[in-house]
């Protein structure tokens, strides 16, 4: 099969940018850090779709089964997975492309093939890929994030990672891979998410991932859904370390040892208050009993769910979808045609 048979470029349609951001869902993105990022810019910014994959050689629909939607004993519409490519333009102008959408189940190489030509077509410069990593930090002090790149001259003001580390790789981490040898580099931002609260959306990180792409690369990126969201969850999270000491004692214990190895700055101060606590007595809690403890707490807080955060359920724009549009509906690059 010819990579080239996997793409769809929309015709007539110009590409043309510096920077691809890639999020493909399906691998480790503790707190949807770089999935709620990715989904403020497609919903924020100016966008046109310009190229789709065909997911019927890549998805397994028995992993990604597609949504159906029923009203009175009938089918209404069928939400199906979809990969694609949309242009988007940032505050200043500047274009990115975005490439989202679920993580393909088979074809990795083929696919890699079809982006890396792609990419070259587009005249893509930079490869950039935003998530979150779980780490044992607090969520009471600012959010650390990691560089990691194909090009060690990206990342050389970090401290030096010592040894090497195997890890199962992403279809993201694998395209870096590809492109890399087609001569395109590739730039992955990785925000540390504090682990208790890995599986809930966690606005914080992904404010800390955009701010830190837009100073890197120069970009002028909308952050004010998220904003919103991060306040709700910050006084969330700020109701549970006042009604109960275990969680008091071990946040305390976390913000002592990112004090003194993270950021061992006397002026940083918590960006949300805490209730000193017994915190050695909070060495002993296990770790895993700790997430769960938050976890039930916010599911019976009014208005969070441990799976969604209210930032999504606030905002007023639309939500991408990974799903092609319905027969009733236009996509963004048939609405401009008309």
């Amino acid at each position: 099969m010819n990579p080239k048979d996997l793409i769809e470029v929309r015709r007539n349609t110009s590409f043309q940018a510096p920077v691809m951001l890639v999020h493909l869902s399906g691998a480790t993105d503790a707190g949807n850090a770089g999935g709620m990022a990715v989904d403020q810019l497609l919903a924020s910014l100016p966008s046109q779709r310009v190229a789709e994959f065909d997911t019927d050689l890549l998805i397994d629909y028995r992993s990604h089964r597609p949504s159906a939607t029923l009203e009175n004993w009938s089918l209404l519409d069928m939400e199906v997975p979809e990969i694609a490519v949309d242009l988007v333009q940032d505050d200043q102008g500047t274009p990115i492309l975005v490439l989202h959408g679920p993580e393909p189940d088979m074809k990795w190489q083929r696919f890699g093939a079809a982006v890396a030509d792609f990419a070259h077509e587009a005249g893509v410069e930079l490869a950039v890929s935003l998530m979150g990593m779980p780490a044992g930090v607090p969520h009471t002090r600012p959010t650390v994030v990691h560089l990691q790149s194909t090009d060690p001259s990206l990342v050389a003001d970090q401290p030096s990672m010592e040894g090497q580390i195997q890890v199962s790789s992403s279809v993201n981490t694998f395209l870096q891979h590809v492109l890399r040898e087609q001569g395109t580099q590739s730039l992955n931002f990785l925000a540390a998410v504090p682990y208790y609260v890995a599986r809930m959306d966690y606005p914080q990180a992904s404010l800390a991932l955009l701010d830190r792409m837009g100073e890197k690369l120069g970009l002028s990126l909308p952050t004010g859904n998220i904003e919103a969201g991060n306040q709700f969850v910050g006084a969330q999270l700020a109701h549970l370390i006042d009604e109960n000491e275990e969680v008091t004692g071990f946040i305390h214990m976390l913000e002592e040892q990112f004090d003194e190895t993270v950021q061992p700055d006397p002026a940083a101060k918590p960006q949300l208050p805490y209730v000193p606590g017994e915190g050695r007595k909070a060495e002993r809690m296990d770790a895993d009993a700790l997430a769960q403890t938050i976890e039930a707490f916010l599911a019976r807080s009014e208005g969070i769910s441990v799976e969604r955060s209210p930032q999504s359920q606030e905002s007023t724009q639309p939500r991408p979808r990974h799903r092609a549009p319905g027969k009733t509906e236009h996509s963004p690059q048939e609405d401009a045609d008309e």
